[in-house]
């Protein structure tokens, strides 16, 4: 297994063409949010690149929860924003959801063509490593970022699934020393300035939850091994 980090929408298309299993790697918060919202029920949720992509798209999914973030607040109108808190409050059992958020969904977008396309973070980490161990294919970790700038804990998500695919020892850093790296984030200081700070514990949760958002047609559902 060949593991390659990329970055960004340039990363999220040079994997597709290389036909690279892709994991999207969205840590605050989009594969929490995905993560969480399987793990809760939901049936699909549909990535679209744009509020104008998603009313696209709502005319094929008309019973469809609105679903979006904006600076880390919801999208005024929809009927839940891109909080895995929210979504772990939520009864979603059996519902879709249209999402269009800042970053991961629009990469999503970008890796639809890959032959198999999931979310991932410390959140699902090990079951991500377990469902890429069961399919024979070379592995691109896509780091989001954040308004199209790298940020340490899409980085350090991505070197943990590496570390969690090539079973190498030892990680260099603890748990602990993650979540303390994450902190200095520009992404932590955005989710403190709206009072969001349970969102980060739930994005930092280590292999809190044993679901994979897989793309399946045009929307993530919850992996079968």
């Amino acid at each position: 297994m060949r593991i390659t980090i990329e970055q960004g929408l340039p990363g999220a298309e040079a994997a597709a063409a290389r036909d690279d299993a892709t994991v999207i790697i969205d840590v605050i918060r989009a594969s929490t949010t995905y993560a969480t919202a399987l793990a809760g029920g939901a049936e699909c949720i549909v990535p679209c690149a744009s509020r104008a992509h998603l009313e696209e798209v709502r005319q094929r999914y008309p019973e469809a929860l609105r679903s979006g973030e904006r600076e880390c607040k919801r999208i005024e109108g929809y009927d839940l924003g891109s909080s895995p808190t929210e979504m772990a409050a939520a009864d979603l059992r059996g519902r879709t959801l249209l999402s269009s958020t800042t970053n991961g969904s629009r990469m999503v977008v970008a890796a639809s063509g890959a032959p198999l396309v999931l979310m991932g973070g410390f959140c699902n980490g090990s079951a991500v490593a377990r469902f890429l161990h069961n399919h024979d294919y070379d592995v691109s970790l896509v780091c989001s970022g954040r308004l199209g700038e790298p940020v340490i804990e899409d980085w350090l998500g991505a070197t943990w699934l590496a570390h969690l695919l090539d079973g190498s020892g030892d990680f260099e850093l603890s748990q602990d020393e993650i979540r303390e790296r994450c902190r200095s984030s520009p992404s932590h200081d955005a989710l403190l300035a709206v009072g969001l700070e349970r969102n980060f514990d739930l994005c930092l949760a280590f292999d809190s939850l044993d679901v994979v958002p897989l793309l399946d047609g045009d929307g993530f559902v919850a992996a079968k091994d």
